[in-house]
């Protein structure tokens, strides 16, 4: 993504939100998108079975006219398919052609941006984003729903005053402008704020769950715990995040190693030992990234 904002300027961005997208799909719609590919009865007949399941709230089972099935193993294809026709086709061939300059979207599931090549072009689409969505029964969020100054070398004070903010968040990435160590201009992506705090407490929960296994099995789960993170958060400039974590993995493990019982604080000297023998794996960078002039 940050290739293509490089080769074609596409500095202006909308960064769009939709409000609780998996709970507000009208199944009539996404019906009615379904009939324009699928025509086996079979198939369709188990996609009705799963959108008219139902959701049990408090006990008590709630017939559904909006969503995707809760828990179905069907529901992130069937809200993919419902944003490409809403969005991803709308803008292909509607926005697309109407537009003077440049533009580009990229989506994954409800994780979606716009950036374009000037701001005249971002703010027409944004300003009939809302309607479209709206036709098909869902919301933006008002507050998240964005246009972002993303022109290499702006900060707070002198991005466009039309605009909010200068970085944006894209599949747990935030996106900024930063310098290489060459002195040359780069879209940094470095883990996002909520991402970060979310893999640690996911750390931790899961070191206070199991801290009566073994050190060996808990090195071993640890460990693929760290390696999953670095290869989908390892990216050319994040590499101070990516040791932090690795850092704060360290501490909350010893943390949960001194709770497993109440006589006993397993110290820092005692887990070093461990580490030098069978160290954590290290942050690396799994994705590499070029740098523009």
């Amino acid at each position: 993504m940050q290739n293509v904002l490089w080769a074609k300027r596409l500095y202006w961005v909308i960064d769009l939100d939709i409000q609780k997208y998996f709970d507000s799909i009208p199944h009539s719609y996404l019906r009615a998108f379904l009939d324009q590919r699928v025509t086996d009865g079979v198939i369709r007949r188990m996609i009705d079975k799963w959108l008219n399941a139902g959701a049990i709230e408090d006990g008590l089972l709630r017939r559904t006219t909006e969503g995707s099935p809760q828990g179905g193993v069907v529901s992130p294809c069937l809200s993919n398919i419902f944003l490409h026709y809403v969005l991803d086709e709308w803008f292909e061939t509607e926005v697309r052609p109407r537009l003077r300059g440049g533009c580009t979207i990229a989506r994954y599931a409800d994780d979606a941006i716009m950036a374009f090549d000037n701001i005249v072009d971002a703010q027409r689409v944004l300003a009939v984003l809302g309607k479209r969505l709206g036709r098909y029964g869902l919301t933006l969020h008002p507050d998240k729903t964005r246009l972002v100054d993303f022109r290499p070398r702006r900060t707070e004070s002198t991005r466009h005053p039309e605009t909010d903010g200068t970085s944006f968040d894209f599949l747990g990435l935030t996106h900024v402008w930063g310098r290489s160590r060459r002195g040359k201009a780069m879209v940094m992506q470095v883990t996002a704020k909520g991402r970060f705090a979310r893999a640690l407490a996911a750390v931790s929960d899961w070191c206070r769950k199991h801290r009566n296994w073994s050190i060996r099995d808990q090195h071993r789960h640890l460990s693929s715990m760290m390696w999953g993170h670095f290869a989908y958060y390892g990216v050319g400039g994040n590499a101070r995040r990516l040791r932090w974590f690795a850092h704060q993995v360290v501490r909350i493990w010893q943390k949960w190693l001194s709770r497993r019982d109440r006589q006993s604080v397993f110290r820092w000297t005692r887990l070093n030992e461990i580490l030098k023998r069978h160290p954590l794996p290290p942050a690396r960078i799994a994705h590499s990234f070029a740098a523009v002039s």
